[in-house]
């Protein structure tokens, strides 16, 4: 069990309380603490998991990518299982994925979901068919793993994934290419719907940190034209990414570059109802949803520039 974690103490912890609590107890923990500053490792170090020691080893700071790759040299199993710091395994995650190692899998990725219901322009992380297979919930066959190369470490950098402060060592589509890799070569990926991870669910961000993460789409186009497969599994008419339609964004660049005023009215016009409509479903009152509504269209924008962009860049349309 591999767990990269930095300056998240108590979500960590949290983590370890739900690995002490798996039905399934003949595993080791190995955190790697990638340079944290609020005794995120100190803390691993002092539990226990099943009555064993939490390893922990220093992951040099280098981002989460280099800390799991840290983490497997570390690791004596056969089976090498993936979570993060701000997860929460189910209690029968480990059974359920074991069982399906037992039957043949090589690769095995759970269901993955927020931990309680987002509000406007919180975040968290949701998976299961589309075919990413994020690693805060995802196992391989050490020897599958082995043979696929590992986590490529070079891969965000290569699709374009926009690095700065806030982004550096993070990656980008490392997990989805080593899964793509196993199964290209004859590996067998199970889904395990019963293997559950809850995914902590964070405020939003402020504006910078918003705008920041938002842009990182861009980096979509190069993976799906790296694992075309995904046209199928995680875009929606082989085309748009995520169930949120940008086509009144897109309609609105073309009337303005067309000038045609009651046209680029009507397409902002139809842009908000689109937004209103979304934020119907969320259980607060009429004045925050529309409090939340200019946020919401600045991250359609910027959605929609950069993923243009990355298409442009990949000769891969996303949108």
């Amino acid at each position: 069990m591999v767990i990269p974690v930095k300056d998240r103490r108590e979500l960590l912890l949290a983590a370890l309380d739900a690995l002490d609590a798996q039905t399934f107890d003949d595993f080791e923990v190995i955190v790697v603490d990638d340079g944290s500053s609020d005794g995120s490792g100190d803390a691993a170090a002092a539990r226990l998991v099943h009555g064993r020691p939490v390893t922990v080893v220093a992951g040099g700071g280098n981002g989460a990518v280099h800390a799991r790759t840290v983490g497997v040299a570390q690791a004596r199993g056969e089976i090498l299982a993936f979570t993060d710091s701000d997860c929460a395994p189910s209690p029968k995650w480990l059974e359920a994925a074991c069982a399906a190692f037992d039957a043949g899998a090589d690769l095995v990725n759970g269901r993955t979901v927020p931990a309680r219901p987002l509000l406007p322009l919180e975040r968290s992380m949701g998976s299961g068919l589309e075919g990413l297979y994020p690693t805060c919930n995802v196992l391989y066959r050490r020897d599958a793993y082995e043979r696929a190369g590992g986590f490529d470490s070079e891969a965000g950098e290569r699709f374009g994934f926009r690095v700065d402060r806030r982004t550096r060592g993070d990656g980008f589509g490392e997990d989805t290419l080593l899964a793509w890799r196993v199964i290209r070569s004859g590996g067998r990926a199970d889904y395990v719907p019963d293997a559950i991870v809850e995914h902590a669910v964070f405020p939003p961000d402020d504006p910078a940190e918003l705008l920041s993460r938002t842009a990182r789409v861009a980096a979509f186009p190069a993976l799906v034209r790296e694992v075309p497969e995904l046209r199928e599994t995680l875009l929606a008419g082989r085309w748009q990414l995520g169930r949120r339609t940008r086509v009144p964004v897109y309609a609105l660049v073309m009337a303005l570059v067309a000038r045609r005023p009651r046209l680029v009215a009507a397409c902002a016009g139809w842009w908000m109802a689109t937004r209103l409509h979304d934020l119907r479903r969320y259980p607060i009152p009429w004045r925050r949803r529309v409090a939340a509504l200019p946020a919401e269209m600045a991250v359609d924008a910027v959605t929609a520039v950069a993923l243009v962009a990355g298409s442009v860049r990949a000769r891969s349309v996303v949108l």
